[in-house]
């Protein structure tokens, strides 16, 4: 099996749900006590916050390299960050670190072409919306269309996420809300919608929408603990064959 390092902290409930599906996972594919072997590191998610709203992406890559580099030391190999929003400095971090990195956007992209759909909206951050690393991401490498709302809404949304979701708080005006946009998105004709905020799970549920949901930190750590598992699951297949 291999060994993982979770980058979590932002926010810890969704570092939580990262750690509980992928020893489910795990446990579900081997059998018996069997648990995933994990590092994990998790920032104080205040300051953070406070150095991407300021876009000191420097600082903010920075805590995570270091990180990285430590749980590289302790054996991990893979960095998992547990948050969309921390790919902004996805590759910052493996280029410095020199382990792969599993990023987010590569496991959402392949759960949306399995439902055999071409044509996406996504919600999250503005900068989970705006930036390369995710909506770029999955459009140049997978051949996904992906929508996004006008930059007026990316930034009620991105308020309602910060302000309120990060907190563990969800007011029933902002639900409406963010459902709404949704909605919006689906009437140009999106086929699914990316939760691209692991934070967004806790709010949005397929029935308020109609359409698939692709949640990123249910698909993202599905697939990177299949990951680690993944010599384990093919000699348990060939020992069968035999």
């Amino acid at each position: 099996m291999r060994t993982l390092g979770l980058l979590g902290g932002m926010t810890f409930e969704s570092t939580a749900l990262y750690y509980d599906i992928i020893n489910r996972h795990v446990r579900s594919q081997l059998g018996g006590r069997h648990s995933a072997r994990l590092l994990l590191y998790s920032v104080d998610q205040e300051p953070m916050v406070q150095h991407a709203m300021a876009g000191r992406w420097d600082k903010f890559a920075d805590v995570f390299v270091k990180a990285a580099e430590n749980q590289k030391a302790g054996g991990a190999e893979a960095i998992v960050m547990c948050a969309s929003l921390a790919h902004k400095v996805a590759d910052d971090v493996e280029n410095a670190v020199g382990l792969p990195l599993l990023h987010v956007a590569d496991f959402t992209a392949r759960g949306i072409l399995d439902k055999g759909l071409n044509k996406v909206a996504l919600l999250g951050t503005a900068a989970v919306m705006e930036g390369d690393f995710m909506r770029g991401r999955i459009q140049k490498r997978f051949g996904i269309e992906v929508l996004i709302p006008d930059e007026e809404d990316r930034k009620r949304i991105n308020d309602g996420i910060v302000n309120e979701l990060t907190t563990g708080k969800v007011s029933d005006r902002t639900k409406a809300f963010l459902v709404s946009m949704a909605e919006d998105l689906v009437g140009q004709g999106a086929q699914g919608l990316i939760l691209g905020s692991t934070d967004l799970g806790f709010v949005i549920k397929e029935e308020d929408v109609g359409v698939p949901l692709f949640d990123t930190a249910l698909l993202h750590a599905r697939g990177v603990a299949a990951w680690a598992i993944e010599d384990e699951v093919n000699v348990e297949r060939d020992e069968k064959k035999d």
